[in-house]
């Protein structure tokens, strides 16, 4: 079950699962409590979005002091819908990579979305995280069992024992694709709605972490869609190159 946490003027959500464990700090932002202007209105934690860096940095200072860091500790990926994962040992941008994992502590992993699913792993035993920025393309190219495979190669973790939380995302009910799309994934999670296609990614998502050896139980999921919900969320898909974006951040302590 995920919960809305209101922080000073910041709205934002954690997975109460992930949450129940400690030794980690969590947050999905959503759009509300930041100083950008409309369109970007007002959390908006994206760069290279048309808003001023200026608010962007505000923002982000804002917002990652909801973890109680700063966005000096910020490590993020330079997303570009692969599937490729970064071992993280300093803050900083990973070039082309949308997944991070660490486990060292104090460093604030982030990714940024706008209708992408975004996943956070967390393995409690070892106090390791991963967090992985799910577009069709990368959840395709196989990024969620590459990032299984290193959490259980580099860091010998049990998949058995991960726990994950599923943020806000585009959902079925508004995620319409063509048949290009549609051909490359099983057509179970196709579904069929007035001649139109749609992809349920999150089912998607769910089978790939059970098939890597999560049990189902370990799997937290929003069921907030970004699509949808235009007033706690910006959304790619609806509003366009000027949308803004939410972020996922996760800390060891």
């Amino acid at each position: 079950m995920f919960k809305a946490v209101q922080i000073d003027n910041l709205l934002i959500l954690r997975s109460s699962l992930i949450e129940s464990f400690g030794g980690l700090r969590h947050a999905f932002s959503t759009r509300i409590g930041g100083v950008s202007p409309a369109p970007w209105d007002s959390l908006n934690l994206g760069l290279d979005t048309g808003d001023s860096r200026d608010n962007v940095a505000k923002n982000r200072a804002l917002f990652t002091a909801i973890l109680n860091a700063t966005p000096a500790q910020l490590a993020c990926g330079q997303q570009v819908h692969g599937n490729t994962i970064a071992l993280v040992e300093y803050p900083g941008l990973y070039p082309a990579c949308d997944g991070l994992i660490t486990r060292e502590k104090n460093i604030v992993l982030a990714i940024k979305t706008a209708d992408c699913v975004p996943l956070l792993l967390f393995d409690p035993m070892q106090k390791i995280i991963a967090i992985i920025h799910c577009g069709w393309r990368s959840v395709r190219g196989n990024i969620i069992s590459n990032a299984a495979e290193m959490l259980t190669n580099v860091h010998s973790t049990k998949i058995s024992s991960v726990y994950c939380a599923i943020g806000p995302s585009i959902r079925s009910c508004c995620y319409e694709i063509h048949a290009d799309v549609a051909g490359q994934f099983s057509k179970e999670f196709i579904i069929r709605r007035d001649g139109r296609l749609f992809l349920d990614l999150i089912e998607v998502i769910k089978s790939q972490l059970m098939a890597a050896g999560v049990p189902e139980q370990n799997i937290d999921l929003s069921e907030h869609c970004t699509f949808c919900e235009k007033e706690l969320f910006f959304s790619y898909r609806r509003d366009g190159r000027r949308s803004g974006r939410m972020m996922l951040a996760a800390m060891i302590e």
